[in-house]
């Protein structure tokens, strides 16, 4: 189980939980977290932990542990799509940062 204190590295891949939410999602409800993370993003660096709990505030999602490992596995697929940069291993939230691109 991954904290939103950051003090367990999040997995690889989804857990069965987190498979099943991002399907009962469907595409429209992960772009909506896309959304809330990317406007959670500045382009100074932020804490991955940060971030996401503003994300799951602004996008009115429960904070509990599958929404949490959800939102950070977001974040790194956004990062794999170059729409955020990353300083550190996103899979510590709290250890690790990003921001929105073009900022040097």
């Amino acid at each position: 189980m991954l904290s939103p204190e950051g003090q367990e590295e999040l997995p690889l891949t989804p857990d069965a939980e987190e498979t099943a939410l991002a399907t009962r999602l469907g595409p429209a409800g992960l772009q909506a977290i896309d959304a809330a993370l990317t406007s959670s993003a500045r382009p100074a660096w932020l804490k991955v932990a940060r971030v996401v709990s503003d994300a799951l505030k602004a996008g009115g999602f429960p904070t509990d542990d599958s929404y949490f490992r959800l939102h950070v596995h977001r974040v790194i697929a956004l990062i794999e799509a170059g729409v955020l940069e990353v300083q550190g291993n996103p899979r510590w939230p709290r250890f690790s940062e990003v921001r929105l691109p073009g900022t040097r």
